[in-house]
């Protein structure tokens, strides 16, 4: 075989490899690799902190909104909300108490979701007579599915769910100057890229 042969046979080896592999990359590669996912970049936030004092007695049956405790944000088409609650939540049992005290805290994106928790004590035992203060993290978030553009309003509302025995049993949160405990309610507008 003359030189241009070989050299011409080796060309055409190259050329060929080459686009064998070529091919096997561009069709075989997503299998193996990994492809870049879709992720949640933060288009804008809002946050909240508010040390005003919000009570809830046992007695109060129905939901009613936390005080000072609503954030609102306009935010675009087909965005998702991250919402975040937090507090230090007191729960005080009066001398006379036996049983149970337990109470709804809800984190509400209103007309969209909402997320409930429940903040409970439970004593078997006869009254003690003896005043109690017990302190509970409350710590909700949630992410709704993508909403239409608009402007919504993050809220937390709470309600007791047993009257129990007493007549000074309640749940409070932000007791600043006393404690230095306040709420705070933090939103994100997350759209997907």
């Amino acid at each position: 075989m003359s030189g241009r042969g070989v050299v011409g046979s080796i060309i055409g080896s190259v050329i060929l490899s080459v686009i064998i592999t070529s091919a096997l990359i561009y069709f075989m590669a997503p299998v193996f690799l990994p492809v870049s996912p879709e992720r949640d970049v933060v288009v804008q936030y809002q946050y909240g902190e508010w040390n005003t004092p919000a009570y809830i007695f046992d007695d109060d049956l129905v939901y009613e909104k936390m005080n000072d405790t609503e954030i609102t944000i306009t935010i675009e088409q087909d965005s998702r909300l991250y919402v975040e609650f937090s507090a230090i939540a007191l729960l005080a049992l009066d001398s006379t108490f036996a049983v149970r005290s337990s109470y709804n805290v809800s984190l509400v994106v209103t007309g969209v979701t909402n997320r409930t928790m429940m903040v409970l004590y439970y004593y078997g035992g006869p009254a003690i007579g003896e005043y109690r203060e017990l302190t509970y993290n409350l710590h909700m978030n949630l992410v709704t599915q993508p909403l239409p553009t608009g402007t919504y309003t993050i809220e937390v509302f709470w309600k007791s769910t047993f009257d129990a025995t007493g007549n000074a049993n309640s749940l409070s949160v932000a007791h600043a100057p006393t404690y230095g405990y306040t709420r705070t309610l933090f939103v994100q507008e997350l759209k997907l890229i």
